[in-house]
């Protein structure tokens, strides 16, 4: 592999920390409605949820500016995979989470505390 270190000093990524104002909103929305299993303690401040290999620490805080980019605060570094993206707004929408629709394949959400995450599918995008 091109530009691989033998010995890096990083061995991978740990855990990616999204700020929550609500613990038992954010595990109704991460775990209950997107599917993320819960990692070790449930805890009133900070929580693991994982999927895929991936880590999310929810971390209860009271100040804080939610994670968005750009001008109006609706992109997102974050892409979250669906097998369907239609279906899952309408599911989403249907539960009250707030849905901007980016095309066929992808938008971006609102999780209860306002960070934006973005999902799309692999699905032909010619169809």
């Amino acid at each position: 592999m091109l530009g691989v270190m033998a010995d890096p000093l990083v061995l991978n990524i740990g855990h990616i920390t999204i700020p929550v104002r609500d613990m038992k909103q954010a595990l109704g929305f991460y775990r209950d409605l997107l599917g993320f299993a819960v990692e070790g303690k449930e805890d009133p401040i900070w929580m693991v949820v994982a999927m895929g290999g991936v880590h999310l620490t929810l971390y209860r805080q009271k100040d804080f500016l939610p994670i968005a980019i750009g001008p109006e605060g609706d992109g997102t570094p974050f892409l979250l995979h669906v097998n369907d993206f239609g279906k899952a707004a309408e599911i989403l929408e249907s539960k009250g989470v707030r849905v901007k629709r980016e095309g066929k394949h992808s938008g971006v959400i609102w999780d209860p505390s306002g960070n934006a995450l973005g999902l799309h599918d692999h699905l032909d995008s010619s169809e």
